[in-house]
This record gives structure tokens, sequence and C-alpha cells, in this order.
């Protein structure tokens, strides 16, 4: 099978092209990335004129302005990143007759006050942040396209996640001698292994025809507090100093928990790493999963390992 990937040199996407290469199927992965130098999903000609030299057989869109800080600070560019990007990749991959793979985010279903939780696909998507809100409008455009497959990723961690997120966060901040941030601490979250989310891209692509044209939940199913997830890095790292708390974000749900059943039962994605073992594998030199593809993904994967 051959795959474009939007985003392949990024923190999901050098996962998932690792993933591809250690698949036991053959895959050949063609990249598509800003930060590789003209390849920018928001010039539709450039990326047509890709897609039509590739003849890819699936499409994986990852390329986002993917944090909360990036696009609260241009909120334009997320714009025209998230939404006129997507809306080009989704028109091409039609054009083309290319099925369609799509990486949403929770953040694109809040906000979630009123839902019961481990949440369902069925809960719309609104988004309350800048990030969320352009996510959310991605999938609205997805869908006028078919074949599609629509994946929102909970919280992730991994090794190439620094500085960020609550996991990112607190390393950087222990291992450059500074006291952790906690922004809140009771909030609940669903961490998941970057690992885990590139499997179930690899199970999306590979889905039978009559898994698509649906939304997905990809993430573990455990709900954890901030708290304890961070006190559980702290441990890991053998800190033992104290941690500052500030009050929580306004974006952050009190609870965040996904109810994955639908993409076991469909995708026969079922997460490999709980907490532990993701933040174990996070500081091993080659994780367990990450199989050497040979140089064959063109991320310098191997280089790294």
């Amino acid at each position: 099978m051959k795959v474009l990937i939007t985003g392949h040199l990024g923190f999901v996407g050098a996962e998932t092209c690792r993933a591809l290469a250690a698949d036991s199927a053959e895959h050949e992965i063609i990249g598509y990335d800003v930060m590789s130098g003209g390849s920018d999903i928001r010039d539709r000609e450039n990326f047509k004129g890709a897609v039509e030299l590739a003849q890819p057989d699936r499409i994986l869109h990852l390329a986002a302005i993917a944090r909360f800080a990036d696009a609260d600070a241009d909120p334009y560019l997320a714009y025209k990143t998230n939404v006129v990007g997507t809306q080009n990749v989704a028109s091409v991959a039609s054009e083309f007759h290319i099925p369609l793979v799509f990486s949403s985010t929770g953040s694109a279903i809040m906000p979630l006050d009123k839902y019961p939780c481990p949440y369902t696909e069925d809960i719309p998507a609104r988004g309350n942040s800048v990030y969320g809100t352009s996510k959310a409008l991605g999938e609205y455009i997805v869908r006028q396209h078919s074949p599609h497959i629509i994946l929102r990723y909970a919280h992730i961690y991994g090794k190439e996640k620094r500085g960020h997120g609550l996991i990112g966060g607190f390393v950087d901040r222990i291992q450059r001698g500074l006291q952790p941030t906690l922004y809140g601490g009771r909030q609940t979250n669903d961490f998941t292994y970057v690992a885990d989310i590139a499997r179930a891209n690899v199970l999306a692509l590979k889905a039978p025809w009559d898994k698509w044209n649906q939304t997905y939940h990809i993430g573990t199913g455990v709900e954890l507090t901030a708290e304890e997830a961070g006190r559980a890095v702290c441990k890991f790292m053998e800190y033992d100093g104290q941690i500052e708390f500030k009050g929580g974000r306004g974006v952050d749900p009190g609870r965040f928990c996904f109810d994955i059943s639908k993409a076991q039962s469909m995708l026969g994605y079922f997460p490999e790493y709980d907490f532990e073992s993701g933040l174990a594998a996070m500081f091993l030199e080659t994780p367990p999963d990450r199989k050497c593809c040979g140089g064959k993904c063109g991320t310098g994967c191997c280089s790294k390992e």
C-alpha cells in the first residue's frame, strides 16, 4: 500500500512512519511536510501536484498547528493550516478518489460538561479553543469526502514531545533543574502513549471498507488525574522536590476519558501501553515496539535510535 502522509516529520507522523515500516505488510511512504521545504498543505496546487505524481492508495492527514499556545498566538495561521489546509487535502483526495484518514482530537468535542464520561463518538464537534474549533471544522470538512476515517486522539505523550503538555512539561523542567508546574491537578485525562496512536493510524489505513466513513476515539479508556500523572513522572525521574500548583486552564474539562469500545470492535485497536509502561518507553533508547526500519520510513529514526 502506498501512503501519503502530511506532517510525516512531526511527533505523531514520525512514529506512524516507523509503525508502517515495521508492519508485516509492505508499505511505501510518501512524506509531505512543511519542515522539508515547499510542502505546505495551504497551497492546494502544490499538494495536488504531489498527489498526482505519487498516486497514493491512501492519504493520512496529520499536518496541523497542534499546540494550544501556537493557535492562540496566531489564530489566522491555525485557520489557514487546520481549516483551509484540511479543505485542500480533502478536496484533492476527492478529486483523485483517494480514501482519507484524518487526525482529530478530543479538544474538538469540548466543552463536555453536559456529557457523561467516558465520552463516545456521538458527541458533536464544536471546540472551546482556537485549536479545538479549528480541528472541529476540519472534521466537518472531511465528512464531506467519502471514504474517510476520523480518529480523535486523547492526550498524547512520548519521547519526542518535549517542553509542552503535562508530561513533556514536567520532564523538561525537571531535566533543567526547575520546579515542575501543574495547572489545576484534580482534572482527569486519558494519557495515551504515541506508539498506540501510531498503531491506530496503521489500523485505520488498512481497515476494510465496511469500517470507513466513521469516527473513532483513540485513547486508553483509563482516567488519571493530572496530579497523579505529574507525581508519577516525578517518581520515575527520581525528583523529590516540590510541584508548583497554578490555577486550572479554562479549556480543560473536569474529566476526560474516551470510550474506545468502537475502535476496539471495528478497528481491532487495543492499547498496549498503560501509563507506567509508556513512561518507561519514553526513556529507553529503543522502545520495545520501535523496530528499526532500515531507513525505509525516511524520518531519520534509525540514526536517532
